[in-house]
């Protein structure tokens, strides 16, 4: 993994004999394995006498080799699974080197990444060494720039060695996290989420390539990728906060879940998905009597999530499994007593979360429709209580501080007795032209930064 400024500098171009190429019959057939196997030879390095793809992944002769096994005929599935981490290994040691350990943030770092794992609830966990009971040990180990680098698994192992550059020592504890989560997702087999368009997280690069072998889509994740959708995209930013993403856990519990349930609610972080509103996340409460919540049926994303969702009704105070569903944030929650959750008011907060079922459609007056600005497309559910007046500028589509609920009735979404209807963030004009319908006048305006526009 590089620093989006940094991946070209590493790219050696079309031709891997250019870049340094080992002579040794070993990568030889390691380059012509790859090539066999589907990955494009402009995405091969071959550097410090080692063989890359995807720039930071290293791949052994034996890993090479068995790209190309298949006992059924089926490239794809012999790669998804021999090239995984077998049953056998249950807890991996991360074994930091003297020199990596003097780095303040990359020590930090890797505590951080060792944490995200075993909050999973994998059948696999990961131990800082050195420690008892290792049934797979990786050595995490220093090198330069501001990346990582590692490699994927053989024989049933992870990869043996993380290279973080220290370069990183500048950057935060939870840029430091995102790497070493990345190098370590790598040694246990999964390919960047952007392979066939590193540009995405990068700004350049290509498509890794696959040919259907090697970058096996994982069932429920998104088959695109967007800028931070993922620690594994290709090349990271200073703002990461090194956290999961949806799509991430979905991921992890595909190949290294334990089919046995979901991860408690308490693991996540929910703030760390603001922006991804409606992503979904199930996870598993216990009995749960009392916890510090803000709002009613939208709460603010640091709220004990149990606890709002027994105040929601959608687990009883004996506890459950309940689907947590990202929503914006509000310019102001409400206090209510349910279910023997009593939960605070509060004013503007930037996130939000609803359970699955139990979601009412929220007032339009409790929405900020300027916070949405860029957003366009995106469309909000919301109601009206009977509408007779209201400040509106523009006709059909309107400035994004005007009072939506008299924009609805003005548009004829909505009836001046109420109703619901749905908004929907578009970019902003040149000019807002005034108009008399349905009992509402707005007014004219210039140039605007938002609007929106309403239906049924």
């Amino acid at each position: 993994m590089f620093k989006k400024a940094a991946v070209l500098a590493v790219s050696c171009g079309a031709l891997w004999v250019g870049c340094g190429v080992d002579p040794e019959m070993e990568n030889e057939e390691i380059v012509s394995n790859l090539v066999e196997a589907g990955f494009r030879v402009d995405d091969i390095l071959v550097a410090d006498g080692k063989v890359y793809v995807g720039r930071d992944a290293h791949v052994t002769l034996e890993a090479s080799r068995e790209m190309l096994q298949s006992a059924d005929e089926s490239t794809e599935e012999q790669y998804r699974t021999t090239n995984q981490v077998g049953t056998g290994v249950t807890k991996i040691c991360v074994n930091s080197t003297a020199t990596f350990d003097s780095y303040s943030m990359l020590s930090q770092g890797l505590d951080l990444a060792i944490a995200n794992y075993n909050e999973r609830g994998l059948r696999i966990t990961f131990a800082r060494g050195p420690s008892t009971g290792c049934t797979a040990n990786i050595i995490a180990q220093t090198t330069s720039g501001t990346g990582g680098s590692a490699g994927f698994p053989s024989g049933g192992l992870p990869y043996g060695i993380i290279n973080i550059g220290t370069g990183l020592q500048g950057y935060s504890a939870d840029v430091n996290e995102h790497v070493i989560t990345h190098e370590l997702g790598h040694a246990i087999g999964f390919r960047h989420s952007d392979y066939y368009n590193r540009s995405i997280s990068c700004g350049a690069g290509g498509d890794e390539g696959d040919a259907g072998v090697g970058a096996i889509h994982i069932p429920g994740t998104p088959e695109t990728a967007v800028v931070g959708g993922s620690v594994m995209n290709s090349c990271f930013r200073s703002t990461e906060t090194g956290e999961w993403t949806g799509s991430d856990i979905t991921a992890l519990d595909a190949l290294y879940g334990t089919g046995g349930g979901v991860a408690a609610c308490s693991s996540y972080n929910f703030t760390s998905y603001r922006g991804q509103n409606g992503a979904q996340i199930r996870c598993s409460c216990p009995a749960t009597s009392s916890g510090t919540v803000w709002g009613t049926d939208l709460y603010t994303d640091d709220s004990n999530a149990c606890a709002a969702a027994v105040h929601a009704g959608a687990i009883p105070s004996s506890g459950g499994t309940v689907t947590v569903v990202i929503q914006p944030g509000q310019s102001s929650y409400t206090a209510s007593t349910r279910n023997g959750i009593t939960t605070l008011s509060y004013g503007a907060w930037s996130g939000s979360f609803s359970f699955l079922g139990t979601t009412p459609v929220q007032a339009c007056s409790s929405y900020n429709f300027t916070t949405y600005r860029g957003q366009n497309g995106t469309q909000i559910r919301c109601s009206c209580p009977a509408t007779t007046s209201g400040t509106v500028w523009g006709t059909d589509t309107y400035t994004d501080d005007s009072n939506a609920c008299a924009a609805g009735v003005h548009a004829g979404a909505i009836p001046s007795s109420g109703g619901t209807m749905t908004v929907t963030i578009r970019p902003g004009l040149s000019s807002y032209t005034a108009s008399t319908r349905n009992g509402i006048t707005t007014l004219s305006y210039g140039a605007w930064s938002g609007s929106f526009s309403t239906s049924p």
